[in-house]
């Protein structure tokens, strides 16, 4: 079954006095990448350029974050959820932290088909029943939301589960439905109908130390509400929050995946991928193939228009094909010169004629000699059975490829002679 084609959004955190909001930065269809510009237009699709360092980046982000594969999703609110428990889990965040990260992910996303959104009076009203602003920004109001918590907790005891997921939805901000523009957006025409969506976001935040960095595959597409610029729906999530300083380091690794995801070898990966390991071994497989342009020779600033015919990928394919056998779980250089092994036939055929002219010309040379030497007992016909059953015998038992199979100068000499003591 063929991978459906995957629409790739990034957004990235925006932060506005005290409010939060996610703002599309970009959109990748196929290999060519849109970036926002100028506030509403979008610029002229152009290939993605990226640095090595954002690769080699993002390669550690998914050998030391969080990986969920095959996550039963059914709502942006309940993903978080499993994301936040998960690095819980793992020790990777404090417990204390789950309210502020769930609050920051659930923040409304403002894409290119809508202008900035300021705060209505509904919004305002909503606000009474859960924070408006970032727990990090306002203590006050993270104060009374985590004592509400802890009476809650006391009163459910054992369905602390489901209170987490109530909570996180009281925080939601975004949209649990697909909006009017969403839906009437006429870039959904330059989509196929069966087409998936990739996540993206990134963004810094200031209640971290270190990067909070999840990859999430759900078992099911599902339409995740307002997170998508178009109605399509979710199959990968990607999500990178750290630190402040990094803003620009987070924007490049964001591009960085989504321009992986978009790759057609790469995304058949991410869609088969078993584990961790087999997610990295395709990240290396992808950096077997880059091109590097110096930095002294070339302006990172210029775009490349995408080609007119796309190169052929058969190459590529031809590495991967062990992937799909199950042969190359994880291991990135396992199946490095399956492509050049494809193309051994031609020259390995030329090569076994080549053997076999050696063995029969050698035979017929020395049988003759051999022939004359004892008066045809052992002639041509005779060279011909014993070298083809030496050659058996040792191709099935020798180990080893090399080996002289018929006559030579010596053994002609020591046949002359046996021969003559025998007569």
């Amino acid at each position: 079954m063929p991978t459906p084609t995957l629409f790739t959004e990034m957004d990235t955190l925006q932060h506005e006095g005290d409010e939060l909001e996610w703002k599309e930065s970009a959109r990748w269809v196929k290999f060519e990448e849109k970036v926002e510009e100028g506030g509403e237009r979008w610029s002229k699709p152009h290939v993605s350029t990226l640095s090595l360092h954002s690769l080699f980046e993002l390669r550690t982000c998914l050998q030391t974050g969080v990986v969920l594969l095959d996550l039963d999703g059914y709502s942006l609110p309940q993903i978080v959820d499993d994301i936040i428990e998960r690095h819980i889990e793992e020790g990777m965040v404090s417990p204390e932290l789950r309210d502020k990260i769930s609050f920051v992910l659930l923040r409304k996303h403002r894409h290119q088909t809508k202008k900035p959104i300021h705060r209505s009076l509904a919004d305002i009203g909503k606000g009474s029943s859960a924070p408006s602003r970032s727990p990090a920004r306002s203590p006050a109001t993270a104060a009374s939301f985590n004592r509400s918590t802890e009476d809650l907790r006391s009163k459910h005891g054992g369905s602390y589960g489901r209170l987490r997921h109530a909570q996180s939805r009281s925080m939601n901000d975004i949209a649990d439905t697909p909006s009017t523009d969403q839906l009437k957006n006429k870039f959904m025409k330059k989509i196929p109908r069966d087409a998936e969506a990739s996540n993206v976001l990134v963004g810094e935040v200031d209640f971290l130390d270190k990067p909070f960095v999840a990859f999430v595959r759900l078992a099911q597409a599902t339409t995740l509400g307002g997170l998508t610029e178009v109605p399509v729906p979710t199959r990968f999530l990607f999500v990178l929050l750290g630190p402040p300083g990094k803003a620009k380091s987070y924007n490049e690794i964001g591009r960085a995946i989504a321009t992986l995801m978009v790759d057609d070898l790469f995304s058949d990966v991410a869609y088969k991928a078993r584990d961790r390991e087999d997610l990295i071994a395709g990240i290396d497989e992808f950096l077997d193939e880059v091109t590097v342009l110096p930095p002294g020779e070339w302006d990172p600033k210029i775009r490349i228009e995408p080609p007119k015919k796309v190169p052929s990928a058969d190459k590529r394919k031809s590495v991967f094909s062990l992937n799909e056998l199950g042969q190359m779980n994880g291991t990135a250089g396992a199946g490095g010169g399956t492509a050049e092994d494809e193309e051994m036939p031609v020259p390995h055929e030329l090569a076994v004629l080549f053997i076999y002219l050696g063995c029969i010309t050698n035979a017929i040379t020395f049988g003759g000699l051999l022939g004359d030497a004892t008066d045809n007992y052992q002639g041509v016909m005779e060279s011909f059975l014993g070298t083809a059953l030496a050659g058996t015998v040792f191709c099935l038992f020798g180990g080893q490829p090399l080996i002289i199979l018929s006559s030579t100068g010596p053994i002609l000499i020591f046949e002359k002679l046996l021969y003559e003591f025998s007569k």
